[in-house]
């Protein structure tokens, strides 16, 4: 009795040291699930689990965007599975529980809907783009104030505030000294205009000599196919224009109409 009672003593302590041995010879280590060729075919998330059941701590997916239907192939169904670089993995083998595990799987492309959304960057810059400048005029761009009463025909500051503000908008009160058909048209004019309130034809006002060439009634902000009765010499009007050049030649300085109105 006492034998049997010794033997099987033994076995029980044999066991113990085993199943001790076994714990600590596997710390750090994952043992896989079912092999690599069990894994094709089934959904992508069931098969993380596994792994991380086992202990896997770096399992990486890697999708592959060829579904058109999702007939044949499900959304999300595996394709391979590698570990540590092996995709012939056998079952229940010991690795590192840190070795990468990558899952290839299949899916439907991502929607390419740049063209209709636009992106918070995008929203927040349309939403910060800066006002159009205000017009200039002799209230709140002092160059325009000062050209607007030299006392020339011709000067430097003509051609210096035409280089510094091309393409600007400038409004200012002014009055229409000479009108005369453009060539042989009867609908598009040359217009000379100053700053200021018209004097007479023998008298020159302060600032340069401004020129709207070949406009119509459409240029000048006017709906009517012809002049109404204020677009005339001696007339005080309100110009809006765009700024073009100053020609030191002949004197004139180029505007592009955008608007004229009767004050």
């Amino acid at each position: 009795m006492k034998r049997k009672f010794s033997l099987l003593l033994v076995l029980i302590m044999i066991f113990a040291l085993g199943a001790c041995g076994d714990s600590e010879s596997h710390e750090g280590q994952a043992k896989t699930p079912s092999a690599s060729s069990a894994q094709k075919g089934r959904n992508y998330q069931d098969v993380i689990k596994d792994f991380e059941s086992k202990g896997f701590t770096n399992i990486q997916v890697e999708p592959i965007d060829d579904l058109v239907t999702g007939w044949m192939t499900k959304d999300g169904e595996v394709e391979e599975v590698s570990v540590d670089g092996d995709k012939d993995y056998s079952p229940d083998r010991w690795y590192p529980n840190d070795v990468e595990v990558i899952i290839t799987y299949h899916t439907f492309p991502e929607e390419d809907d740049s063209e209709e959304k636009t992106t918070p960057e995008e929203t927040q810059s349309l939403e910060t783009e800066e006002p159009p400048a205000p017009n200039l005029t002799v209230d709140n761009c002092e160059e325009l104030a000062t050209m607007l009463v030299v006392e020339a025909e011709i000067d430097s500051l003509y051609s210096e505030f035409a280089e510094a503000y091309k393409e600007s908008v400038i409004e200012f009160d002014g009055c229409i000294t000479y009108i005369v058909n453009h060539d042989d048209y009867d609908t598009r004019y040359d217009i000379l205009l100053s700053a200021g309130d018209y004097i007479d034809e023998n008298t020159a006002n302060p600032g340069p000599v401004f020129k709207f060439e070949d406009v119509n009634t459409m240029n000048l902000g006017i709906e009517d196919l012809f002049l109404p009765e204020f677009v005339k010499a001696g007339s005080n009007v309100h110009v809006v224009a765009k700024v073009k050049n100053f020609n030191e030649d002949i004197g004139l300085f180029f505007l592009e109409p955008v608007a004229i109105t009767e004050r």
